[in-house]
């Protein structure tokens, strides 16, 4: 039974690898490693050399946010990038040109969520979305609001955002790209709020969301789940929980395992 749709990816910091399979834990689609905005300038070659130690030791799958390419940081992350043997994506911040895309494709092979943050990036939208190796368009809210000087949590800025999420899901489409994904929503302790917004970008088709914390990801499962899913998910892991059965028969269905795992995932038990 396919509960989800939709891609969930939850940042985990660079500084707190640690933080990875608590993350795995939560049920979470993907984990991004963040080598950008978590991680101090000069602590960020340290920082390198314990992903690659523990890249050595995981066995779980992960992707990278790397640097911006225009930045000095970019190179050396490059280079650690083709070390990485659990790596399966690059999130690419600050995206400003269908070029940068390209060139950091050819210079490590990995698929690339391309992030629109800037007003350079916004104008270059349609060439970044036929660039070589772009998977998925995302942007970064508070970034880009700087870049192009609009008030955060204004009118303006809720106008600015449903414009970009327009412009990406169009050109997504147009050139073959899957669905754009969400931007995060910085107020994790607000679930009410965040829980609307999951909704409002379910509504607008997009494909997932970037999450920052791991609370998260079963408010966004359960806005995302079907009603029927969620009564089904209910009636299974009731039936586990006063018998401990692990195969039997709901309304017909045959129940095992898999779905009573399935069950309490989506659930968050």
């Amino acid at each position: 039974m396919q509960a989800m749709t939709k891609t969930l990816y939850l940042f985990v910091p660079a500084v707190r690898l640690d933080r990875v399979s608590k993350a795995i834990a939560t049920g979470v689609d993907k984990v991004i490693i963040d080598l950008e905005d978590t991680v101090a300038d000069n602590a960020k070659d340290s920082v390198r050399q314990a992903l690659l130690d523990f890249d050595k030791q995981t066995t779980h799958r992960y992707w990278l946010r790397i640097n911006a390419y225009d930045t000095a940081a970019y190179q050396a992350d490059i280079a650690c990038v083709n070390e990485l043997v659990q790596l399966d994506g690059l999130l690419l911040p600050k995206c400003q040109s269908a070029e940068q895309v390209t060139q950091v494709y050819q210079q490590s092979q990995k698929p690339i969520i391309a992030m629109i943050e800037t007003a350079a990036g916004l104008a270059n939208l349609v060439q970044i979305a036929q660039a070589t190796g772009v998977q998925a368009l995302s942007f970064g809210c508070l970034d880009l609001a700087q870049s192009l000087g609009v008030r955060p949590d204004s009118a303006a800025y809720a106008t600015l955002l449903d414009k970009v999420r327009t412009d990406l899901l169009v050109y997504s489409a147009v050139y073959g790209l899957q669905p754009p994904i969400e931007t995060i929503f910085a107020d994790f302790a607000n679930e009410q709020a965040f829980a609307d917004r999951v909704a409002y970008w379910r509504d607008f088709g997009f494909a997932g969301q970037l999450l920052i914390h791991p609370k998260q990801v079963a408010i966004a499962r359960r806005v995302l789940a079907d009603e029927q899913d969620w009564a089904f998910a209910e009636a299974i892991y009731q039936r586990y929980e006063q018998t401990g059965e692990i195969a039997f028969a709901i309304d017909g269905k045959m129940v095992d395992l898999p779905l009573i795992q399935w069950a309490r995932r989506l659930l968050d038990k």
